[in-house]
């Protein structure tokens, strides 16, 4: 029962914080330096088959604003993703092509998917929590949390560090996107790929969702069982 509490209350913890880093538009400016994603315009921009050169020439401020209209859209069941553009040497230009279109919008209708899942989860862990606060049951031990927290540790980093991240995130994708439309895009023929650095943005985003859910996850965990403990103590 333990476990159905913990498993369910991270998957809502991590649909929390979807909701929580898409308000932070997932730190995208910050990473934007991080990974020297400017640099990475500079030398695919001027190279794209679509005849979209000109996006070199646009700036920081810019492409943050341009990802943050990307996250809107993909929250909003991918609409308006065809009406994006972008501004640049007196052009204004339709970002992204008909198949990352539609590869954004299997990205947002997987999203919605997931969000719906993670709100099952979260009824399934408060429904779990009173239980737990209203029939007084005992919880693991710290030593016993602890083993758990650090087999689950292990094993996914034992996982990036054996299998690698760029072969997840093609194993994941041709799992997701089997029926989908194209997800693998050259940068020669993709400014989503270009200007969100595809993968290395998407494993920092990973970072950031783990981030906030382990957070949102230890607090949640830790209001729980200090009610309990107050509710044994008054009863």
């Amino acid at each position: 029962m333990w476990l159905l509490f913990c498993s369910s209350a991270f998957i809502a913890s991590l649909g929390a914080s979807w909701q929580i880093n898409s308000q932070f538009n997932f730190a995208y400016s910050s990473w934007y330096d991080r990974l020297d994603i400017k640099e990475h315009i500079l030398t695919f921009a001027p190279q794209n088959r679509f005849n979209k050169q000109h996006f070199a020439s646009t700036d920081k401020k810019q492409h943050v604003a341009l990802f943050q209209q990307v996250v809107r859209a993909i929250n909003n069941d991918g609409k308006g993703l065809e009406n994006i553009r972008f501004t640049s040497q007196g052009k204004i230009t339709r970002l992204f092509t008909h198949d990352e279109v539609g590869h954004l919008n299997d990205v947002a209708n997987v999203v919605n998917a997931f969000l719906q899942t993670a709100l099952i989860a979260s009824a399934i862990s408060v429904l779990l929590a009173m239980l737990y606060i209203s029939k007084r049951l005992p919880v693991p031990s710290t030593k016993l949390k602890i083993i758990c927290l650090a087999t689950v540790v292990i094993a996914v980093v034992m996982t990036f560090v054996l299998v690698g991240f760029k072969r997840l995130f093609k194993l994941m994708h041709d799992v997701v996107f089997a029926d989908g439309y194209p997800w693998f895009f050259y940068y020669q023929d993709s400014l989503m790929s270009t200007f969100m650095k595809a993968p290395d943005l998407f494993a920092s985003i990973a970072v950031n969702l783990v981030v906030v859910a382990i957070a949102v996850f230890s607090v949640y965990c830790a209001l729980v069982f200090a009610i309990q403990r107050r509710f044994s103590t008054s009863h």
